[in-house]
């Protein structure tokens, strides 16, 4: 073979050798400056954030209002007019439907007119009863004033008698002083003549004083009389006041009685019965609100009392279950954040309102958990029967560093860490293991109280098997 054969196969050789080298070499770069061709295993990841954490307690329930009225009727009558259906719209005061009347009021009028008859008859006797005792008061006035005058009559006569007897005794008595002034005279008399006057004078004034004396002492037999009269005249004033009283008494006692022989009043407490019976046929809203339940339609009779169901819909409530797990946590006053289907990514805020302590119970197949209020503070946002989401804030922190609750991870010694993705400008990303201290749990992140972190760096979510210096491609979850 000649040199210049030789020679070129060495060149060649040569040549090859050295592409082959520098293959080898990039190859060797690429796998570790990030340029290696073999697959990625391919992670999600998500930024690390200064944020508010808060811890929740979550659950769903149903919109109602917070205020609700069960609105009843007779469950033994027709619904003769329904004037709403459910989900109406009522203001306090409106007609919400008409029961038949008929039969009440026609039993009502025919038990009226008996007893008005009855009480007619009632009020006949009894006026009968009241003309007997006015008549007994006046006829005892009237008595009375006879006896009375009979009584004064009799101090009237005894007076003029005493009167009269006194004069009669004061004229004796000078008539017997004039006769011993005439006997005087008589015996002193200077001749018959005047001796003879003066006796006939003197017989005279004693034939008066013997006249006068009889009829003193007839008077004086009389004067007795005259105060008998005065006693027996005050004792027919007593008596006829003694029996007026007592026929007033009896008078007034069959008035008495009537409250005792008329005390059947099953008609008047039937009457009253009916009247409201009546007065219930027409049934009214008793407040403002949304018809959220019905049970009656127009030309039936109701299977119960309770008809209608009226909710105020100006303060709305959010109810649901709180598990046993979660419930001590629960207080009221606490905030809460509401959404619904219908109001899409907003939060409605709202406050706990009650808590009942009493569990609904549950089973293997049904779930239980303790009620849960949640009062709404924009019930113009919602309606009464939508299904809402509620979130219950227990704690919250502001303004701390975190990363998501399931990028983080234990070693061997149970110290926390977390993978930490850094780019490579290629793609691609080298991880590296960061030591770091938990501190609040929030919802989903987790606060980071220590460690080489700082906001924006990548972190790696979810379980790998990695080990430090590994290369991998990031499915980002969340925008950086």
């Amino acid at each position: 073979m000649s040199k210049t054969k030789k020679k070129g196969k060495v060149i060649k050789w040569v040549i090859i050798v050295f592409v082959l080298l520098f293959i080898a070499g990039a190859v060797f770069y690429v796998k570790n400056m990030g340029g290696s061709t073999e697959p990625k295993l391919i992670c999600d990841s998500a930024p690390v954030k200064k944020q508010d954490l808060t811890q929740y307690v979550s659950f769903t329930g149903a919109v109602s209002g917070k205020n609700s009225v069960s609105v009843t009727g007779d469950p033994t009558l027709k619904v003769q007019k329904l004037n709403v259906k459910k989900g109406d719209s009522v203001k306090k005061g409106d007609i919400l439907c008409v029961f038949d009347s008929t039969s009440l009021e026609e039993e009502f009028n025919s038990l009226s007119d008996s007893n008005s008859k009855a009480q007619g008859a009632q009020n006949y006797t009894h006026g009968i009863n009241q003309r007997n005792l006015e008549n007994a008061r006046r006829d005892k006035a009237s008595a009375l004033a006879k006896a009375q005058r009979d009584i004064d009559d009799a101090y009237s006569k005894r007076d003029k008698a005493y009167d009269d007897y006194n004069n009669k005794v004061n004229k004796y008595n000078e008539i017997n002083r004039n006769i011993d002034t005439v006997y005087a005279e008589m015996i002193e008399s200077e001749s018959e003549d005047e001796a003879k006057a003066k006796e006939a004078e003197y017989e005279s004034l004693r034939a008066q004083a013997a006249a006068l004396s009889t009829e003193i002492d007839m008077e004086h037999e009389q004067l007795s009389a005259y105060d008998d009269a005065i006693t027996a005249a005050k004792r027919a004033y007593e008596d006829i006041e003694k029996s007026s009283d007592n026929l007033i008494q009896n008078a007034q006692d069959v008035i008495d009685q009537e409250q005792y022989t008329n005390t059947d009043t099953s008609a008047s407490d039937r009457l009253k019965k009916l009247s409201e019976q009546i007065e219930k046929c027409t049934v009214t809203a008793p407040m403002d609100g949304i018809i959220t339940s019905l049970s009656i339609t127009e030309g039936s009779v109701p299977m119960t009392a309770d008809i209608m169901t009226i909710s105020d819909a100006s303060s709305l409530i959010v109810t649901g279950l709180v598990n046993e797990v979660d419930i001590l946590n629960v207080k009221e006053n606490q905030k809460a954040e509401i959404t619904t289907t219908a109001t899409g990514d907003e939060i409605i805020s709202g406050k706990v309102k009650r808590v009942e302590r009493i569990s609904t119970g549950g089973s293997a197949e049904t779930a239980g958990g303790y009620t849960v209020e949640i009062s709404v503070d924009e019930p113009e946002k919602l309606l009464i029967g939508m299904n809402a989401s509620a979130k219950i804030v227990l704690d919250e922190v502001s303004d701390v560093l975190s990363v998501p609750y399931d990028s983080i991870h234990k070693d061997d010694n149970d110290e926390s860490y977390v993978w930490l993705a850094t780019d490579n400008q290629n793609g691609s990303y080298r991880v590296s293991k960061v030591v770091v201290k938990p501190g609040f749990e929030g919802d989903y992140y987790t606060e980071i109280t220590s460690g080489s972190l700082k906001p924006n760096d990548i972190v790696l979510t979810g379980g790998y098997s990695l080990t430090e210096g590994d290369m991998v491609e990031l499915y980002t979850s969340e925008e950086e």
